[in-house]
This record gives structure tokens, C-alpha cells and sequence, in this order.
């Protein structure tokens, strides 16, 4: 199947929080929503590097959000694997949220609803790269679309600091030199 992944190259991040700062700016996110993050993680034994994880929702492969969700405000994109959240027809009952293996889901208590990163569906629709990816100094955040059953051997599923659910199929791949 093909699908949409995160790509992060954790020899290029250095933490710089653009890719956070160009998400809430592209989706206007409301005060204290942050669809990603970056996790700061401390060297592994026997190295000086500090690890950073530039991280938002995995759009998995088989998410557990989108079956939690009793109103359908969640659903998956046939044509690339996008998990999408339909605002207007979210309950608030932050099943989906608690469904989440990877604490992706934003609930807003101003609004009584959740949210999450869209993968920048409108941008990618228009032929433009997520704004996390198109604003990536180091160049460590991309985006590719992948066969499940053929990916690049170089890409890995698990790395210090990032808890991997198989089941879930999450849809971001980490390169690590």
C-alpha cells in the first residue's frame, strides 16, 4: 500500500523548533496546541550527541484513533494514508485521544473538541510540502510517499525515545547514521 510518511534524519535535527513554529502558523493552532513537538533526549551511553525527535501524529497505517472515533470526525484518506479530523463533527468525548498510542491528539477546552496535525492535507492537495517539512532548517524533516511492502532498507521503524506500536503501523521512519 502506499502511503504518506514522516521522514526524520536524526544527525540533522538540532532542535531549533521550526518545524513546531511553521505548524502553528500554517494551522493556526490555538494558544498551547501544539500538533508537533521536539523531544530533547539525552546522549545514548558512549555518545555526546543529544538526540532531538521532531514528532505529531503518525497518520498510522491502521489507526486506532479513527476506530475510537464514534462520530466520524476521524477519517483516513484512501489515496495516501492521511488520518483527517473533521472539527464540526467532533463530539469532544476524546475517545480518539485516548485511543492514540503516541499522544497526538490535541483536545482544545476553549473549543470542547480535538485536533491534530492534518499532514497538511490542503498544502499537500495543491502540490506543496507540509509546512514542518518546507520549513526544516537542518533539513532533517521530509515527507515520501512509500510502499508499505518495499521500503528502503535504511529507513528504520525504532529508535531511542520513540516507542514503536506495530500494530498501529505508525507512518513516520527514522534515518540515524
Amino acid at each position: 500500500m502506499m502511503r504518506r510518511v514522516f521522514i526524520l534524519d536524526t544527525s540533522k535535527c538540532f532542535g531549533c523548533l521550526g518545524c513546531v513554529a511553521a505548524c502553528v502558523h500554517a494551522n493556526r493552532t490555538p494558544s498551547g496546541v501544539l500538533w508537533r513537538e521536539v523531544l530533547k533526549l539525552p546522549p545514548e551511553e558512549g555518545s555526546r550527541d543529544t538526540l532531538y525527535l521532531s514528532l505529531a501524529c503518525n497518520h498510522c497505517e491502521n489507526a486506532p484513533c479513527v476506530r475510537a472515533c464514534p462520530s466520524g470526525a476521524l477519517s483516513k484518506r484512501s489515496t495516501d494514508g492521511v488520518v483527517l479530523h473533521d472539527p464540526d463533527q467532533c463530539l469532544g468525548c476524546r475517545y480518539c485521544q485516548m485511543a492514540c498510542p503516541y499522544g497526538a491528539i490535541r483536545y482544545d477546552a476553549s473549543t470542547k473538541v480535538t485536533s491534530k496535525c492534518q499532514f497538511c492535507a490542503d498544502r499537500i492537495d495543491e502540490g506543496r510540502e507540509p509546512a514542518c517539512v518546507e520549513t526544516c532548517f537542518g533539513g532533517a524533516l521530509r515527507m515520501e510517499i512509500v510502499d508499505s511492502e518495499a521500503e528502503p532498507a535504511e529507513y528504520r521503524k525504532e529508535i531511542p525515545g520513540f516507542v514503536h506500536h506495530p500494530e498501529a503501523g505508525p507512518g513516520i521512519r527514522f534515518l540515524r547514521k
